[in-house]
């Protein structure tokens, strides 16, 4: 397996990440859902992560230490994707330690137990998680987890920094658009 599974904006995993450690505290695992745009093709690789649900949002009471996500917030997630065209590649949570192997509890009591399911494991919290080289990085195969860790992490859940070119396209085009308009008005 070493196909990039998700891509992330840098911008929207340092997002993450911060509200991660900030709702832990430095004290109870947290996590969240990692939402893509329904739209994307299931097996077109690698799946933008285009949006993030807290698990807490969802399920206010769930973050007890462990963490204990019931019936409810599956309900508010299946709402939210519903409202915003979105669908669940992923899910991430946090450890205490630097340990980011797949716990018992982990692997036989997933978020999402489906085949192409990718679990992401952050330390410490995801106090200073700055990388996806320190994520544990466990997809879901025939039933089964397989488990990355270190470089084959970053192979598989890539962080792209937006170019400031790439950027610029948007206003080009739309600056664009309105010069055509004006000019095809005039004519």
């Amino acid at each position: 397996m070493t196909d990039a599974r998700l891509v992330f904006d840098a911008a929207v995993f340092r997002g993450m990440v911060r509200e991660l450690a900030i709702r832990g505290a430095g004290r109870r695992e947290s996590g969240a859902f990692l939402l893509t745009d329904r739209d994307h093709p299931a097996d077109r690789l690698p799946q933008p992560v285009t949006a993030i649900a807290y698990y807490d949002d969802l399920d206010p009471g769930c973050l007890t230490g462990a963490i204990k996500f019931g019936a409810n917030g599956y309900t508010a997630l299946a709402a939210r994707c519903r409202r915003d065209q979105l669908r669940v590649v992923g899910d991430i949570h946090t450890h205490p330690s630097d340990r980011v192997a797949q716990s018992r509890t982990d692997a036989t009591n997933p978020m999402i137990a489906l085949d192409g399911h990718v679990a992401l494991i952050a330390p410490r919290f995801a106090t200073g998680v700055t990388d996806a080289q320190v994520l544990g990085v466990h997809v879901r195969e025939s039933g089964d987890w397989y488990s990355s860790f270190g470089p084959q992490s970053a192979a598989l859940v890539r962080i792209r920094e937006r170019s400031r070119f790439r950027l610029a396209l948007p206003l080009l085009a739309r600056r664009a658009a309105v010069g055509w308009k004006r000019l095809w008005r005039n004519m």
